[in-house]
């Protein structure tokens, strides 16, 4: 069954305006970082939660108990909304709609909300380094070649059959998978990524694969082969940007007009970039 990229990119929209906060962060992994601003939708508190709406006109309500703690990762939600957590604990049966997870709010207290909500969890510190340039032309395709064959790894034919269907380069789908789960379909990371190319169950979804079908090879490879098509047209094809959009989400490549100065998402496009012999 098809799917409606332009559909599925409309769930998006929603995640694509983001600001930033230029106050300095301390972190107990770096001596000095900068984190993406909090003035996001959601404001929690110890004994409250306000929501503030990300569209024009809404009211911006805060409110400050206690200290912060010195480091936390952003949770961004299908709708748009954000939190800041210090920690986080998946609940309930893996791999149904029916599986929720625990948010520990920085600010104080706790939320919890069924995973299919959250579109990722992902450390947004920011390190004074150089985004990665894209490979010379002549380097490196994003594009299946006719007459290519599988790559000499674990589940090298089917990166091969679905890189065919979605004119997208198996070695490409392999790199991935090699960094972001070492070829094991039955990798669950803490933060509720599973299968080859570690997808969240919100992004599967809004690409036609249900969360019970993410331990699945040929499932979890479709749904990510189906995004980085979408990614390829949003960026044009710019492979920086499209591993970017994939690891820290499309809204924060917008919001810095390309690859997001992320430790995790510079380490990750390095990894890909290395098994790609780039």
């Amino acid at each position: 069954m098809g799917v409606d990229l332009r559909a599925a990119g409309a769930a998006a929209a929603r995640t694509a305006r983001w600001s930033r906060d230029p106050s300095p962060v301390r972190s107990p992994r770096t001596r000095r970082c900068r984190h993406r601003g909090d003035d996001g939708p959601l404001v929690t508190t110890p004994g409250s939660l306000i929501s503030v709406g990300l569209r024009a006109g809404a009211a911006a309500v805060a409110l400050v108990l206690g200290a912060a703690p010195a480091w936390a990762e952003l949770a961004l939600l299908t709708n748009g909304y954000r939190y800041r957590v210090t920690a986080w604990e998946l609940l309930e049966q893996r791999g149904t709609n029916t599986e929720r997870i625990r948010l520990t709010l920085e600010n104080g207290g706790s939320v919890t909300l069924p995973l299919i909500r959250v579109e990722r969890i992902f450390d947004d510190e920011i390190v004074e380094e150089p985004p990665p340039e894209a490979p010379p032309e002549a380097g490196f395709s994003l594009d299946y070649r006719p007459g290519q064959t599988a790559p000499a790894v674990p589940w090298g034919e089917l990166f091969l059959e679905v890189g065919r269907e979605h004119e997208l380069n198996p070695d490409l789908l392999a790199a991935m998978a090699r960094a972001e789960s070492a070829y094991d379909p039955g990798a669950v990371s803490s933060k509720g990524a599973r299968g080859l190319l570690q997808l969240m169950p919100a992004t599967a979804e809004r690409f036609g694969v249900a969360a019970r079908e993410l331990h699945d090879p040929a499932r979890n490879v479709l749904a990510a082969a189906r995004y980085l098509t979408w990614l390829r047209r949003r960026f044009e094809d710019d492979l920086p940007r499209v591993l970017a959009g994939y690891n820290a989400g499309e809204g924060a490549v917008d919001a810095h007009d390309g690859v997001p100065p992320y430790r995790e998402t510079m380490n990750f496009i390095g990894r890909v970039y290395g098994f790609l012999g780039l």
